[in-house]
């Protein structure tokens, strides 16, 4: 499969698309008005020095027609980071270790999701962003790296005092593949949580030292994967990182003119 069909071919985009950012609510206990729709500045700009327009979704609930609304508007969506989801929705109850929760963004998240992976809209997740695309699509978390004997340390940002950040290995074959090559690639990961298990509708696309999964992508779709790291943050310092923005900015645009020109 060519990386034109994939989504990911090379060159800049003849139209620059909307990319519709996820953001979390501040503080999660607050209603309506009284809260803050809120997410790293560094996601916008990591879009627009790719090409693309960023657009910030606030996250006022469960809305179907809303939901909608969004999908017709955005050429691609980029989930990203912040709470832990609510195992309910991956048939668990809450552990002890499990962090911090918002059911409303889990909800309107994993709607906007599914919708987007039906349209064949691109999609790229963040930490959560990735969780989200697993859970959403059948699969399931490990609560905390406590409930996963083969786990290291590191996941949690331990190599942040003073040790080498980890590197990944890539799927030959996968998106991430053909965008990084096929040399190891090291990533800042900073997450508690694991993917425990996917559904068939998921692949891994890289795995750390230990054998986690460190991201993943949707079969049989043009552009929608998810990484466990944040290459947001990377990408002010390496320009390798925002690599990973241009190939969802190039698949947006396709979908883009795919959009405007069905014929």
């Amino acid at each position: 499969m060519t990386g034109e069909t994939r989504g990911i071919n090379q060159g800049s985009p003849s139209v620059q698309p909307r990319i519709c950012i996820t953001s979390g609510r501040h503080p999660l206990g607050e209603q309506g008005a009284e809260h803050e729709d809120m997410v790293r500045g560094a996601y916008s700009w990591c879009v627009a020095e790719s090409g693309g327009v960023p657009y910030i979704l606030p996250t006022p609930g469960y809305d179907r027609e809303l939901i909608a609304s969004y999908l017709d508007f955005a050429d691609g969506l980029l989930f990203s980071g912040g709470e832990d989801i609510h195992p309910s929705f991956y048939e668990e109850f809450v552990l002890e270790k499990c962090g911090t929760i918002d059911e409303k963004r889990d909800l309107f998240e994993i709607e906007l999701l599914r919708g987007a992976v039906d349209r064949g809209m691109p999609v790229l997740g963040v930490c959560r962003g990735m969780q989200l695309i697993a859970v959403a699509l059948g699969g399931s978390l490990y609560q905390d790296l406590a409930y996963c004997d083969a786990a290291m340390e590191f996941h949690d940002g331990t190599w942040e005092q003073g040790g080498e950040m980890p590197s990944v290995t890539l799927t030959p074959g996968t998106f991430l593949h053909q965008i990084f090559g096929g040399e190891p690639l090291r990533v800042n990961c900073r997450h508690h949580q694991l993917v425990k298990a996917l559904d068939q509708a998921c692949r891994v696309s890289a795995v750390s030292p230990d054998g986690m999964i460190e991201a993943i992508e949707v079969s049989g779709t043009p552009f929608a994967l998810g990484v466990h790291w944040h290459p947001e943050r990377l990408a002010l310092g390496d320009q390798r990182h925002l690599e990973l923005f241009k190939a969802l900015i190039r698949a947006a645009a396709a979908y883009s003119k795919k959009a405007r020109n069905p014929g």
